[in-house]
């Protein structure tokens, strides 16, 4: 996986092709982002076009002006190809990984797509039913309510209020003219990135690839990438506010999440983030994992914590039998103050950086996993990042570098504990006297 095959050309047309050579492969990844995600939504409720992000990832493989939905995928399933997508809040990628030998007739099959987009009415109506469908699976699931109630409670007013998938009312009123034109001002060709990862040879396919998808020479630029409104929606004031929530269902366990919002932490602290987050709760060898999960008094304990623009989100949800929801809380809070007041040696540093690195092999060993995390992090940094550029920003991270990121993850925010499903009878969160921590 280590080579330096590795270039990205901007085309006449202002698309970006980003192509690493993986020497013997013999499959190539074709994976296609766009700047066009639930950040960049504008309304909420109904005649909005909240969740039309995710709604034209449910599309993109539904047809072409010169071929059908079904004519795409059988298109797709006879170069030995598989399709699939995603959504996020600033971006959504489409990808599919092909036998590299078919890799010119998959890539005209690609630029067809990104070129000329259609709106089938009747695969429109089938696929609005089908997402609808979802959401009200969704609603069913704690996770997601806990999800959606924390965010509404915190970023209500931001880009970032948006649900990815809509909600009933958004989405039904959502109209193929609305479509086309997010598609028009969202999907212009300088808004995207085309990321190739595989069995090719660099030099010999860079000319056929490029000429491929060189046409058409003009595409406008019509939004830019960074989306509007996204500031953090309460100033800094010395102060964390603590907000508790909680709705009774009929399911048997507790769910419990705990999460806290703040103003926006720098993109440098991306890489020291990414060790502490392994430290508290991302692996097998994280806080969580060691004192929570493995001990069994939890059923469940998932950790995140992402920086988007202005506003960072961390987040700790558990699952627990009612009776265990006071102890698992107070364990989750004395692990917290445990990190706040941890001193990051050298020692414990360059544990993470091998954690982290030998992590990140294992998981890019697929072109699949590889080209898309090549992919997101061009749209994070808007430059690429190959796998010895990774390496490099992992280990030239300092212990002060992930003393200063754990300070700003936890100096001063805003924090809601949210509970659903069973919950323990006049059971209330009980935090320090100082400070949520």
């Amino acid at each position: 996986m280590l080579t330096d095959q590795f270039e990205i050309v901007t085309l006449d047309n202002n698309l970006k092709l980003q192509l690493v050579s993986i020497p013997g492969g013999k499959t190539t990844l074709f994976a296609v982002g766009f700047h066009a995600g639930a950040m960049y939504e504008e309304g909420f409720g109904p005649g909005s076009n909240d969740g039309i992000s995710h709604f034209i990832e449910h599309m993109f493989f539904k047809g072409t002006p010169t071929k059908t939905a079904k004519q795409v995928n059988e298109a797709f399933t006879r170069l030995g190809a598989d399709l699939n997508a995603y959504t996020t809040y600033d971006h959504t990628a489409y990808y599919a990984k092909v036998p590299s030998r078919n890799l010119h007739k998959a890539a005209e099959i690609w630029k067809e797509l990104l070129v000329d987009k259609t709106i089938d009415s009747t695969e429109f109506k089938a696929e609005k039913e089908v997402i609808l469908q979802e959401i009200q699976f969704y609603t069913d699931m704690p996770e997601f309510d806990t999800n959606l109630t924390v965010r509404k409670k915190h970023l209500t007013g931001t880009a970032l209020e948006h649900n990815i998938p809509g909600t009933l009312d958004s989405v039904a009123d959502i109209t193929p003219d609305m479509m086309l034109d997010y598609i028009e001002r969202l999907y212009s060709f300088d808004n995207a990135i085309v990321t190739l990862v595989g069995g090719f040879d660099l030099e010999t396919e860079k000319q056929p690839l490029t000429s491929i998808f060189s046409d058409p020479i003009a595409q406008p630029r019509t939004h830019p990438i960074y989306p509007p409104n996204v500031e953090y929606p309460s100033p800094k004031n010395g102060i964390s506010n603590i907000s508790f929530y909680k709705k009774e269902t009929s399911k048997p366990l507790s769910y419990v999440a705990l999460t806290w919002t703040s103003p926006g932490i720098r993109s440098t602290d991306f890489f020291p983030l990414l060790l502490l987050n392994t430290f508290i709760g991302n692996s097998r060898t994280s806080l969580l994992y060691r004192e929570v999960i493995s001990k069994g008094i939890a059923s469940g304990c998932r950790y995140g914590f992402e920086a988007l623009y202005d506003v960072s989100i961390g987040n700790i949800l558990f699952i627990s039998p009612p009776n265990k929801t006071e102890e698992v809380f107070q364990k989750v809070i004395d692990l917290m103050i445990y990190v706040r007041d941890l001193e990051i040696s050298p020692q414990i540093a360059n544990a993470l950086k091998d954690e982290v690195w030998g992590s990140y092999l294992s998981e890019i060993e697929d072109p699949s996993n590889y080209g898309i995390d090549l992919l997101q992090k061009y749209v994070k940094f808007h430059q690429p990042l190959s796998v010895k550029e990774f390496q490099k920003n992992i280990f030239q991270i300092s212990p002060e570098d992930i003393q200063n990121a754990k300070d700003n993850l936890l100096e001063n925010f805003n924090i809601t504990v949210y509970a659903t499903g069973t919950i323990p009878p006049n059971w209330e969160p009980q935090f320090p006297k100082h400070g949520p921590w």
